[in-house]
């Protein structure tokens, strides 16, 4: 599988996106950064087929969001940044109708793995702590078996213990030769798990590049002040 982002062009709102060429090949992870309101939204939700873009600008293999929607919603698990769902529903009514809507959703090993964390399926969403809720999506996002995990800001809120374990785990996904897109501003969570970073600035793409090569061109492992420095017009071009 490879996602294919070819001259994606977004204006929305009076902001303007792109022009943004891109392949995202499967056995790597791809994390999304940047400043607030550069763009890392606008990106996702172009790669999610959640927005009207032209038809060839975003390609999975050879499909695209007019002709084959189903085929290629059904290759991709997405993990929010938030809850979708009324926050007045239970856990058990949401993880209920997940199940019956999506065959690829794994109910008893979502509920396994939450209830490590005392989120119980009687529980309603809006008892639950901002932490909680992100572990409830994380659980129901990587327990959906997918070709594609795409992840907005999965540990933002999240315990020191928690985030440990969402990181494991995205590990054993990222060693099944699957793409992982990770939109984050943990500098972290770039340095520990991604093989690409993509920094976005005002609708552009300011630099794509392997983390591990950036790292040696700046003769700098603090991921932080790299892109800090990148944002800041300084960065060091070949």
């Amino acid at each position: 599988m490879r996602i294919k982002v070819n001259k994606l062009l977004v204006d929305k709102d009076n902001f303007k996106l792109g022009p943004i060429n891109y392949t995202f090949d499967e056995g790597y992870v791809y994390a999304i950064t940047g400043n607030s309101a550069c763009g890392k939204t606008l990106f996702l939700q172009s790669i999610l087929g959640s927005i009207d873009i032209k038809k060839q600008m975003v390609l999975y293999d050879e499909f695209n969001f007019y002709d084959n929607e189903v085929e290629i919603k059904s290759s991709y698990s997405y993990i929010a940044d938030r809850p979708l769902f009324s926050d007045k529903l239970s856990v058990e009514t949401i993880l209920n109708k997940i199940s019956k809507l999506d065959s690829r959703f794994d109910i008893s090993s979502c509920y396994e793995y939450i209830k490590k964390y005392n989120i119980y399926k009687h529980k309603k969403i809006y008892e639950l702590s901002q932490g909680e809720r992100k572990i409830l999506l994380f659980g129901i996002g990587i327990t959906t078996h997918s070709n594609i995990l795409v992840l907005d800001n999965p540990l933002a809120g999240v315990g020191l213990i928690a985030k440990r374990e969402m990181l494991s785990m995205i590990r054993e996904y990222m060693d099944e030769n699957k793409i992982t897109i990770i939109v984050t501003e943990e500098p972290n969570v770039i340095k520990n798990l991604a093989d690409y970073v993509i920094v976005l600035n005002n609708g552009q793409v300011e630099i794509s590049e392997d983390v591990v090569n950036l790292q040696n061109r700046y003769e700098n492992k603090n991921v932080e002040e790299i892109l800090v420095s990148i944002l800041k017009g300084e960065g060091k071009h070949e």
